[in-house]
């Protein structure tokens, strides 16, 4: 058997049999790991007289471990032929493997004897096999996540104990678009969390590592991987974007991939040159490159607010404004943000209504108040939503002075003042809602001048003065 393992090493190009029954070593290793601490336990265990009954079964168990160290290890072979992982740590990886499984052999062997001689060395072999799986588990966690992944996050302590550097203070979060540097901030992490797990020093897939710029311009035993300013021939940017059914596609079945907004920003990221470094926005991306990079920054104003988690609103609240005549829906399984609608209402809706709505200013992101004779000074309190997004006012005989009571709203996306009083002087406090993309003005009486101005004005705004 030997013989054949050891002719099997010497071929460049093992047979896809091989690598398939390596590929089952994840699988079959945690057997033997299972098999032996219980042997090991089951013999601590036997040393007390309540438990001395199970003392002749001790012997099968170390079987059972030393059978399943032996096809963890036959497999672990076979999977080593690959070539995709660091070459001193696989050494010792695979001989403290060869160790645990004759030391388990030793064990099963000595505890079928029960003389006296043999005690201690039982004891002894069970401490190197206990021992002997710890490292050997440590050193094939290293070869599939790394050599820093045990102590990425361990105290300065021990990480000085295990001769590893102090831990490099993180990046600061990016706050504004303008201080992101291109690749320490955006290409680099969107690597670093789906592809490096399997192209660092430690398990190098195709010889390919990701885990620093120069290494991915270095490429792998395929040749370069990043071709700057060119991503339709970028082996990178080729495998990424395949369909996810694809046998190339990367990262491989059963990992996370990549995002569509976090694929098309590295291909603009290789488009552009690759940089290795700078700040973002002074290599001039487009808009909607801008807008995928906040929403990965987590700058977007619809992903800051969605992104929060909102605490369930009060039910004597709830309970009265739906007695009132609003009709409240949960937007979201997950949160408890809300919706508001009235205009379904027969009754008129009055200041002490709107009062109960600012008790849900937190949860409530929709609110529909159409046709219900909203005046200016209900507008006061609605301007206290400050996590409203959508807002229908229209048929109300608001006016320019009310619209001025909305201007906080930072996250308001939608403002519907069809049919309303509002007036040229709304063009205003308009333009000062940030996050507006959307504004219905159809039946005002802002002037089609008025209106075209705010349109060459604010050409991302999206205006409807007519009907849809």
């Amino acid at each position: 058997m030997l013989g054949i393992l050891s002719s099997i090493g010497f071929l460049d190009d093992p047979a896809d049999i091989f690598i398939f029954l390596g590929r089952l070593h994840p699988l079959v290793v945690h057997l033997p790991i299972g098999f032996l601490f219980l042997a090991a336990l089951a013999q601590l265990a036997s040393t007390k007289p309540k438990f001395q009954a199970i003392t002749p079964f001790i012997s099968y168990v170390w079987a059972l471990g030393a059978l399943s160290a032996f096809f963890a290890v036959v497999f672990g072979y076979f999977l080593s032929l690959s070539g995709d992982y660091e070459p001193d740590t696989l050494f010792w990886h695979k001989w403290m493997g060869v160790g645990v499984l004759l030391f388990s052999i030793a064990c099963y062997y000595i505890t079928k004897k029960t003389t006296k001689p043999f005690l201690y060395t039982k004891w002894f072999f069970t401490g190197l096999v206990t021992v002997s799986v710890f490292i050997t588990g440590h050193l094939g966690g290293n070869l599939t996540h790394g050599s820093t992944y045990l102590l990425e996050y361990a105290p300065n302590t021990i990480r000085g104990l295990a001769g590893m550097p102090p831990k490099v203070e993180p990046r600061k979060k990016v706050t504004e678009l303008d201080s992101a540097d291109v690749f320490l901030d955006l290409i680099s992490p969107m690597l670093d969390s789906k592809c490096t797990s399997c192209h660092n020093a430690g398990k190098k897939k195709g010889k390919l590592k990701l885990t620093t710029y120069n290494e991915i311009l270095k490429g792998g035993e395929g040749g370069e991987v990043v071709i700057p300013g060119d991503a339709l021939n970028s082996e990178l940017f080729k495998r990424i974007s395949l369909p996810e059914d694809h046998d190339d596609f990367m990262p491989s079945e059963g990992k996370r991939p990549l995002t569509d907004n976090e694929v098309k920003l590295i291909e603009w990221w290789i488009k552009v040159g690759a940089p290795p470094d700078g700040y973002f926005t002074q290599l001039n991306p487009e808009k909607e490159v801008i807008a995928m990079a906040e929403n990965f920054f987590g700058l977007d104003r619809e992903n800051q607010l969605y992104g929060r988690t909102v605490v369930a609103p009060d039910k004597v609240v709830v309970d009265s404004l739906r007695s009132r005549g609003f009709v409240l829906n949960r937007l979201m399984k997950d949160n408890y943000f809300m919706g508001a609608n009235f205009s379904l209402s027969e009754r008129k809706l009055e200041l002490s209504d709107v009062e109960l709505l600012v008790q849900l200013k937190e949860q409530l992101i929709w609110l529909d108040i159409s046709n219900s004779n909203v005046q200016d000074a209900h507008l006061e309190k609605i301007g206290q939503l400050e996590n409203l997004v959508r807002l229908d006012v229209s048929g109300n005989a608001i006016t320019d002075a009310g619209l001025n009571h909305l201007v906080g709203l930072k996250n308001l996306e939608s403002l519907n003042l069809f049919d309303t009083d509002i007036s040229d002087g709304a063009l205003i406090a308009i333009p000062k809602l940030k996050a507006l993309q959307k504004v219905y003005l159809w039946q005002t009486k802002i002037s089609p001048e008025g209106i075209s101005k705010l349109r060459k004005e604010h050409s991302d705004l999206k205006i409807v003065s007519e009907r849809e």
